[in-house]
C-alpha cells in the first residue's frame, strides 16, 4: 500500500508482525482478549476508550503506557466514525485487542475496523489530517488497509515489562 494512500508518515513497518511465532505468543488459549463492536456514532469513541482503558488495568498495563495506546485508539475509532460511512447511515466499528507476550516482554496489538469505503486525501486539509501521525507516535507500529469495502488500522504499542506475579 502506496504511503500517499495510508498517510503513513514513512515509518517503516515490519511486515512479519504479529504473526511471527518468534516475535512472541498470544497468552494461552483463554487469553486475554477484548472484542466490541459498536455503532459508528460519536458517543461509541469514548465507550471503547472506556472499555480499552478497563481492559489495559485488568492486564496490569503500566499508567504511563496507557495514556499512549488510549490516544492512538481513539485516534483510529474517530476516524472509522467521521470518515467510513460519510454517504450513508452509519455502520460499525469493531476493535479487537489481544495480548502477546515473550519472557522479556508483552504488548497489545488492537485492530480497529469499519465496513465503509476509503476516502481519498483531502484537496484541502489545512487544521487536520494528525490523527495518523498522532497514531505513529504513541505506538511502536501501525498498519493501515483502507479498500472500498472498510478500513482496517492494526496498532502494536511499544513492549513493557511482564506482568508482576501476583499471590
Amino acid at each position: 500500500m502506496s504511503p500517499s494512500k495510508t498517510g503513513d508518515t514513512g515509518r517503516r513497518h515490519d511486515d512479519r508482525w504479529p504473526s511471527d511465532p518468534a516475535a512472541g505468543q498470544a497468552q494461552g488459549s483463554n487469553s486475554p482478549t477484548l472484542r466490541v463492536s459498536l455503532p459508528a456514532v460519536p458517543v461509541s469513541d469514548s465507550l471503547i476508550r472506556d472499555r480499552v482503558r478497563r481492559w489495559l488495568q485488568a492486564l496490569g498495563w503500566p499508567g504511563s503506557q496507557v495514556g499512549d495506546v488510549l490516544l492512538a485508539t481513539s485516534e483510529a475509532v474517530s476516524n472509522a466514525i467521521e470518515h467510513a460511512y460519510r454517504s450513508r447511515m452509519p455502520g460499525l466499528v469493531e476493535l479487537e485487542g489481544k495480548l502477546w507476550a515473550t519472557r522479556g516482554g508483552r504488548w497489545v496489538e488492537l485492530r480497529i475496523r469499519d465496513f465503509g469505503s476509503w476516502r481519498p486525501v483531502p484537496v484541502y486539509d489545512e487544521n487536520r489530517r494528525r490523527g495518523i501521525p498522532l497514531m505513529y507516535a504513541c505506538m511502536d507500529d501501525v498498519k493501515i488497509d483502507g479498500t472500498d469495502h472498510g478500513t482496517e488500522i492494526s496498532l502494536r504499542s511499544r513492549i513493557v515489562p511482564p506482568a508482576l506475579a501476583t499471590s
